[in-house]
């Protein structure tokens, strides 16, 4: 059935009241709306002036830098190994050849210094390890391995006894380089050597025994 009610004077009086309570309302919603966005401005500039006086944030990590080829490394240096332990000296010797004692060390590169081992003879062994150190090698054939004690290769070959501590102390997961790392090493048994056009200079060993 369709809606007969009929709508009174009363009625409208009623929409009337509340058409007019709704104004008010509307009016306070604009103001507020029209407040707001000074509020928003107010906040922007005081978050653009913090950006302004921020210091430029400094990165955690620098960049790594790699040394190329040929641009470091060409230093020559001379190391008496008269008195001195051979294996604190092989040590050090090693850590010239691959240029860790520079800062711009790269592992795929060729940073060390050369480095020239003098009086090879005069080097020292703690303990009995003249006669208990062995060194062996073999010639490829049945039966031909080869043994030698430290204090007859010393009488023999005393710039082998060097040789052999350095090449033992490169790094075995770098065959190329550790091969030409070893290259620049020159071991003398005496205090002659024929490098003088290079201009060696002499340094002293951290650990060196000298003196004492």
């Amino acid at each position: 059935m369709a809606n007969t009610k009929k709508t009174g004077p009363q009625d409208k009086e009623t929409s009337k009241k509340t058409t007019a309570s709704k104004a008010p309302q509307k009016k306070a919603a604009a103001e507020k709306a029209e407040v707001a966005p000074s509020k928003d401005l107010k906040s922007q500039d005081k978050t653009n002036n913090r950006k302004s006086t921020a210091t430029p944030r400094v990165p955690l990590i620098e960049k790594t830098h790699f040394v190329k080829h040929g641009t470091a490394g060409k230093q020559w240096k001379l190391v008496d190994a008269s008195g001195l332990t051979l294996g604190r000296l092989a040590s050090q010797v090693a850590v010239l050849l691959m240029g860790k004692h520079y800062a711009n060390y790269t592992p795929n590169n060729d940073t060390g210094d050369s480095v020239i081992v003098i009086n090879a003879e005069k080097v020292r062994m703690t303990g009995d390890k003249w006669n208990q150190k062995v060194y062996q090698h073999h010639t490829n054939f049945p039966g031909g391995l080869k043994t030698i004690t430290a204090k007859e290769m010393l009488a023999n070959h005393p710039e082998r006894i060097v040789e052999k501590a350095v090449w033992r102390m490169m790094p075995k997961s770098r065959g190329h380089m550790a091969r030409h790392w070893f290259s620049k090493l020159h071991v003398y048994a005496g205090p002659q050597h024929p490098h003088q056009a290079q201009k060696p200079e002499a340094i002293t060993l951290a650990y060196s025994t000298q003196g004492r």
